[in-house]
């Protein structure tokens, strides 16, 4: 069964994006989440994504969800011996009790210090054995510091480590390289084994990670089926060729890691809120800093318009305020001085003084963010479609490739022997990434496109999910008269040719035959016309506040307008609706129905092009370097296509 696991404190976006690179080509890893310095994503065999992250990124420490903690996993593998060495250790009894302190865990076997040396010898399989360490040490003596102990090595060694062997391979590289082309008008073996040699050390790289993969048993993988695809090249006797491949393909890592991290960018810009306030320095005077410095009181400014970003009290000035995201209230209160302010609310008329009561970590911002970048990740329907797709299209291109390149030479090598550059081809095209990628970017950017517009998805399926409802059921908030505002969201809600059905709970019944309305309902009634509704599929309910819940859970997909002082609420909504704007109910069907038809379009038009690209492969007229330059091209194009989903208006 399938967990939830963890990788957090990435702060580098190139390393970031390295694993989330890494996590996307696991067969054993789905529903990844990326956040702008972690990752998310469930996982059945974590002993292979831990190793992977160990031989990778030793630095990293791979964390899984226990009862809503995130605690370290421990991979099942054996004790390991480690040396360490001291600085500052300067007394004998300081060392004896530094032993016994390590000596009393149990994770800790063999433990001895050599005062002498000021080396430490333990035996463990805990990982971040260091940072333990050093907190135990701490306890001991601040000062003495531990650090992992390295053979002492000399000048000349570190040459030859460093440079040595790069000038060796380089030099063999140029020999093999120079062999081939000077043997290419009279082959023989020795020619076979030069440009062999040649692509080996080229390769090296990839052949590396082909091996990592091959160990987690990540066989379909763009790494194997490159290196397959060049061997089946050298086979084919198409060595420069070959070479030109192996090159292409290595320059396009670094072109879609650039492309990737710029995607990764424009994420994070709709999703991250610019986290700054303005702080009194001294009267009509402030200072923006990070919400994070801001302390309790602290005295900071908001003019009309702005957010309220930490709690507390009215110090200067009157507003009405917006409390919609809240408390689902989208009546504006009127705050004087003396008047307590909640973070999350809007200030709408005058400017406000405000002393801070309460500092960021207890702020609804800070809750609201916390919402929208860690909630848990379920798959969408739309996800386990690219899937299947993505197992499907590989397998059968890699099982083609193999059988051009093996089965149909064997049957008759003279006649045949064309086919091995066939299967090249179809080994070159038949990874997945870019498919999975469309389904992992398109997620984050509806995801993000639906915060920057004050739409807090609880669940990356939430938006997918949308797009499966029939019916759509609108609970008009209590005792407030119908708007004109209000008859528009009915109209535009109308277009989306969704069954909508009103709920109407206000001063005066409504009457329309445009819509199925329902004035002044119990829970229970409005629940059985809800199951109603249901047989002819999935419903999506719109309500305001904590009478709602029972509606809200029912639904299959449940929309809160405002109310995060409830967590009942919060526990029982897909999704939150943080602004008391109308228009924000169809943004969301729209970013939704953006999200599915992006990624619809990448796969289709994507398999297209692919499936011309093996038609005019058969027939002989396509060029290997040729049909990998369209494959990476089309790479490029999925992820910039998707740049739609964070762009539109």
């Amino acid at each position: 069964m399938a967990r939830n696991f963890y990788v957090d404190n990435i702060n580098d976006n190139h390393k970031l994006n390295e694993i989330s690179l890494l996590l996307n080509g696991m067969e054993e890893v789905s529903r990844i989440k990326i956040g702008k310095t972690g990752i998310s994503f469930y996982c059945e065999n974590p002993d292979n994504v831990h190793e992977v992250l160990k031989n990778n990124y030793p630095d990293l420490v791979l964390k899984e969800e226990i009862n809503s903690r995130k605690r370290e996993f421990v991979a099942s593998e054996s004790k390991m011996e480690y040396i360490f060495m001291f600085t500052n250790l300067e007394t004998e009894e300081e060392a004896k009790e530094i032993e016994e302190v390590i000596s009393r865990y149990s994770a800790y076997e063999n433990v001895t210090l050599d005062f002498t040396n000021k080396l430490l010898k333990v035996t463990t399989s805990q990982k971040n054995i260091l940072v333990r360490l050093n907190r135990l040490v701490d306890k001991v003596n601040p000062n003495i510091d531990v650090e992992q102990w390295k053979k002492p090595f000399k000048s000349q060694d570190l040459f030859q480590e460093k440079y040595l062997k790069r000038m060796f391979k380089i030099a063999v590289l140029f020999v093999a390289l120079a062999l081939g082309l000077v043997t290419r008008n009279d082959p023989s073996i020795i020619t076979n084994l030069a440009w062999l040699v040649g692509l080996i050390i080229f390769n090296e790289n990839i052949l590396r990670r082909a091996y990592k993969d091959l160990k987690v048993k990540h066989f379909l993988s763009e790494n194997i089926t490159i290196n397959l695809a060049c061997l089946f090249g050298w086979v084919y006797g198409a060595y420069v060729e070959t070479l030109i491949v192996s090159l292409i393909f290595q320059i396009s890592e670094r072109l879609l890691l650039h492309l990737i991290s710029l995607t990764m960018g424009k994420i994070n810009n709709e999703i991250n809120p610019v986290q700054l306030g303005r702080r009194e320095i001294k009267e009509n005077e402030y200072e923006m800093v990070s919400l994070e410095d801001i302390d309790i009181g602290d005295i900071i400014t908001i003019m009309p318009g702005e957010t309220i970003p930490l709690g507390g009290k009215v110090i200067s000035g009157e507003s009405d305020i917006d409390m919609f995201a809240i408390n689902g209230n989208d009546i504006l209160e009127k705050v004087t001085v003396g008047s307590e302010v909640q973070s999350g609310s809007v200030n709408i008329t005058g400017t406000l003084r405000i002393k801070i009561l309460y500092t960021y970590d207890h702020s609804a911002m800070n809750k609201i963010l916390e919402i929208a970048m860690m909630a848990p990740v379920n798959s969408s329907r739309t996800h386990k479609i690219v899937e299947l797709i993505c197992k499907v299209y590989t397998v059968f291109l890699v099982a083609s490739g193999i059988i051009c390149a093996t089965i149909i030479p064997f049957i008759d090598l003279e006649n045949n022997f064309k086919f091995i550059y066939l299967g090249t081809i179809l080994l070159t095209i038949s990874g997945s990434f870019a498919y999975k990628q469309v389904s992992s970017f398109a997620v984050l950017s509806g995801v993000a496109k639906a915060f920057s517009k004050n739409i807090v998805i609880k669940e990356n399926s939430g938006l997918d999910a949308l797009n499966s409802c029939r019916t759509v059921i609108y609970d008009r908030f209590d005792g407030v008269e119908v708007t004109e505002e209000e008859m528009n969201l009915f109209s535009e809600l109308s277009k989306l040719r969704l069954d909508l059905i009103i709920f109407n709970d206000g001063p005066v019944d409504l009457e329309d035959d445009q819509y199925k309305i329902h004035n002044n309902l119990t829970v229970d009634e409005k629940l059985e016309i809800m199951e109603r509704a249901g047989v002819d599929g999935p419903v999506a309910y719109i309500g305001d506040n904590s009478k709602d819940i029972a509606l809200l859970q029912k639904a299959y997909v449940g929309i809160s307008r405002g109310g995060i002082k409830d967590k009942r609420v919060i526990e029982n909504s897909d999704i939150m609706l943080m602004n008391s704007d109308l228009n924000t109910v169809i943004e969301t069907f729209m970013i939704s129905k953006k999200q599915k038809e992006v990624t619809f379009e990448n796969i289709f038009v994507r398999l297209l092009i692919n499936f011309i690209m093996m038609m005019i492969a058969v027939k002989g007229i396509l060029p290997w370097w040729l049909a990998l330059v369209i494959y990476l091209v089309e790479e490029i194009v999925v992820l910039l296509n998707t740049h739609r989903i964070v762009d539109m208006k």
